[in-house]
């Protein structure tokens, strides 16, 4: 006997449709939930990482680092002492730990003047979420990072950290910059997000044009003198080839790192970048370098 083909009406496959997107919604839905407290934990992790990057306290590789050393964290006396052994990659426990001990979030305004989030009362959370792309150099109340020194009985600070954002060939570059606690020399630079093109651009993003940074100058200066006489622009600049061709040994030497081949467009953003976001804090910049030749004496 033949069997009789079953048919279905229109309805019927409008509801068969229906359920099967509702249905499937609602497992994203599940699913996009149950991920959002990871995705934030490893968003967390990296922001940390990126951070103490720039700070030279973290290698591109997880390695601790003190004073260019390789170094392990000592969870006894909770600080970073100098590895003796073969050398041991941190583990995130340990880099979030760090972070938090080391790394705390300050705002600052036109007269350099320093302000914690709760003296504003204002939700450090909202006000990254509210400002991170677009940058914080140009509203009222500029983010900034204190650096803490791996002992606590030091006075001076180890650091601190500017945020770097601007734009390249592709698209918005950010990245971190470390500045000692004499408000001019930097400890490191990390450009932590970017979508500039591989092996040209991109390589912004790589260690070895950023190391190019340690120990470079932000104030830019053409002859000697204080910083409140020259007024010096302030940034790092990426020169067309060579710092040594470009410059010489003169002061703004000291200013700049080695171009990228090809990448002219990248460069320029990256320059630009520096300019306008360290701009802004000129007035913190001065106050820092101020009080540290003071401490000094």
């Amino acid at each position: 006997m033949e069997s009789k083909k079953r048919s279905f009406s229109h309805f019927q496959v409008l509801l068969f449709v229906a359920s099967l997107c509702v249905s499937s919604a609602f497992i994203l839905s599940l699913l996009a939930e149950g991920l959002k407290e990871k995705q934030k934990k490893a968003k967390e992790l990296y922001r940390s990482k990126q951070l103490l990057q720039a700070c030279s306290i973290l290698s591109e590789n997880d390695f601790f680092l003190l004073n260019g050393n390789f170094a392990v964290y000592d969870q006894d006396k909770n600080i970073l002492v100098k590895e003796k052994g073969d050398k041991k990659k941190a583990t995130n426990k340990e880099i979030l730990t760090l972070f938090q001990k080391r790394i705390q979030p300050y705002l600052t305004d036109s007269t350099g003047k320093l302000y914690s989030f709760e003296e504003l009362k204002m939700s450090e959370e909202t006000y990254l979420k509210e400002h991170s792309k677009e940058g914080y150099f140009h509203l009222r109340y500029k983010l900034l990072y204190l650096v803490l020194p791996n002992l606590e009985e030091k006075k001076i600070p180890y650091g601190f950290v500017i945020p770097i954002n601007g734009y390249g060939l592709w698209g918005p570059i950010y990245g971190y910059l470390c500045i000692g606690a004499d408000g001019d020399t930097v400890i490191g630079m990390t450009w932590y997000d970017q979508q500039e093109t591989p092996g040209l651009g991109g390589n912004i993003a790589l260690a070895s044009f950023q190391n190019q940074f340690k120990g470079k100058k932000i104030f830019q200066k053409k002859r000697t003198g204080s910083f409140d006489d020259e007024k010096a622009p302030l940034g790092i600049v990426v020169v067309k080839g060579e710092v040594k061709q470009v410059y010489g040994n003169s002061l703004m030497a000291k200013s700049a790192v080695d171009g990228i081949a090809g990448a002219s467009i990248t460069v320029t953003g990256v320059n630009e970048a520096m300019r306008t976001s360290l701009q802004p804090y000129r007035p913190f910049l001065l106050m820092l370098h101020r009080k540290y030749q003071e401490e000094e004496k």
